[in-house]
């Protein structure tokens, strides 16, 4: 006889407890994002595939759009090992925002187109009202772009930027190197006013004294080497912001000068450059209806 002992319950099975993952980190955000730019640097940096942290400037200021393009389109860095031997210069800030600058200009489509405008009337003529023949030529240029307005905008990713009054940024050669003073209203303000403000602006370029605001924003650009007798022609480069630049050479025998008119081709057509240098011309020939 077989005794059957009476059977436990088996406990319930247990049930597995739920795995939990450790937290995931915050994101992160990239680091270009941490460096202070324009929105549309920002935009331009993210579609050119420019890493913002390798173009942050040591002072914190924002970087802007031109700084990016002169990135993107910046050639190698010249190999110097097998030149003689070389020490590094650190440039001046007046001089690598100069170079920022021109290097984003690459990427401006542009044409030039010159002719002799005579110039020996107006420098007697700016003689006689006491002002220099660069600013006389800046006024000139300044009424002409206000009989021209399509040289009063500039070209944007949004479309044509249409400018409200006509400011000059002038070439001036200083100790620091390149700058370009800015003179606001150059159409609308009267010539003494405008005397006046250039005089202060030469001199404080001269001394290294401009702030960013007295060089930034022009609409239309002059570079006068007409005191080098040597030059007879030459081209200049058409900044960002802008859509042409007027380059003059020195005064020949003749009573005349040879100018440039570089153009951005997105804006300006030939034709359009045409008529300009044809009133600018004329304007030229005749400063006692202006000057």
């Amino acid at each position: 006889m077989v005794l059957q002992l009476p059977r436990r319950p088996l406990p319930p099975p247990r049930r597995p407890r739920p795995r939990r993952d450790p937290p995931l980190p915050a994101p992160r955000e990239p680091a270009g994002d941490r460096v202070p730019a324009s929105p549309y640097a920002r935009a331009l940096a993210r579609d050119l595939g420019i890493d913002l942290m390798a173009l942050a400037r040591p002072d914190g200021r924002p970087l802007r759009a031109a700084d990016v393009l002169a990135a993107a389109v910046a050639p190698p860095a010249p190999d110097l090992r097998a030149g003689p031997p070389y020490r590094l210069e650190r440039p001046t800030a007046a001089r690598a925002a100069v170079a920022r600058t021109m290097t984003a200009a690459v990427a401006t489509p542009v044409f030039r187109l010159g002719g002799r405008l005579p110039l020996a009337v107006l420098r007697d003529a700016a003689e006689a009202a006491g002002v220099s023949l660069t600013l006389a030529l800046a006024r000139a240029a300044a009424l002409t772009v206000a009989d021209h307005p399509l040289f009063n905008r500039v070209w944007t990713p949004g479309g044509l930027a249409v400018r409200d009054r006509v400011d000059v940024g002038i070439a001036v050669d200083t100790p620091a190197g390149l700058v370009t003073p800015v003179l606001r209203d150059m159409a609308g303000r009267p010539l003494e006013e405008l005397a006046e403000a250039w005089e202060r602006l030469r001199d404080q370029a001269q001394a290294g004294r401009l702030a960013p605001a007295d060089y930034a924003g022009a609409t239309f650009y002059l570079s006068n080497l007409g005191m080098f007798p040597v030059v007879e022609h030459f081209d200049a480069v058409v900044p960002p912001g802008a859509a042409a630049i007027l380059a003059v050479a020195a005064l020949g025998e003749d009573g005349r000068a040879d100018c440039t008119l570089t153009c951005d081709h997105r804006v300006i057509f030939g034709a359009d450059a045409a008529r300009f240098l044809t009133t600018l011309a004329g304007r030229l020939a005749q400063p006692d209806a202006w000057l």
